[in-house]
């Protein structure tokens, strides 16, 4: 929570902001958290996949996890469907709650003025991901470019969080891939659709 500044004003943070959001996403990477990201893909698995490998250790569980089933938990943690039920079976993966991804995403908040506030994230959270041009899909070189150009900043003190608004035009550059993707993923579903109803 930032206690100073206008919307107007520039947000000016010390190096050591992004370091404590990057120990906050870590205490938020249980195991299920973890398969979850990594599963959601986009801007979601590429912070993950940054912050994991800051810790070996972690970094190798998390291979393991993505080879094994849904972590269940005793009925804590989110859970998603990812298939549509049959024969009264559950085709379950693990999920993430919409605050376990902001504090991936370095969400943060800061008064406007007495008491007005305003959302902030150092990365943009995911369905600012998904619906900009930058979602193809895949994680792709332009994708992993720009984060590259984004972290290299963010470490040097040049980028700062932003608010919705200034994620939703920052994205917008690729906004023809954003057509390729929903054409992937119509095909994809098709093809889904026709092997997993009628295989």
């Amino acid at each position: 929570m930032y206690r100073k500044g206008k919307d107007r004003e520039a947000l000016k943070l010390p190096k050591s902001d992004y370091l404590a959001y990057h120990v906050r996403a870590l205490a938020v990477l249980d195991e299920p958290v973890i398969r979850a990201a990594l599963a959601e893909g986009g801007i979601l698995w590429r912070l993950v996949t940054e912050i994991l490998m800051s810790d070996p250790g972690l970094y190798q569980r998390a291979v393991d996890l993505c080879t094994q089933g849904p972590i269940l938990n005793k009925g804590k943690g989110c859970r998603i469907q990812v298939l549509p039920a049959e024969n009264d079976t559950l085709f379950l993966d693990n999920g993430l709650t919409d605050s376990e991804a902001q504090v991936l995403s370095g969400t943060c908040l800061r008064y406007c003025g007495k008491i007005d506030l305003m959302e902030l994230s150092w990365w943009p959270q995911p369905h600012l991901f998904l619906s900009s041009g930058f979602n193809t899909g895949i994680w792709n070189p332009w994708n992993e470019d720009w984060f590259q150009r984004r972290l290299l900043d963010i470490q040097e003190g040049k980028k700062m969080p932003q608010n919705a608004d200034k994620w939703r035009s920052g994205l917008r550059l690729f906004k023809d891939m954003g057509k390729l993707a929903d054409l992937v993923e119509k095909a994809s579903a098709r093809i889904m659709d026709k092997h997993l109803t009628h295989g």
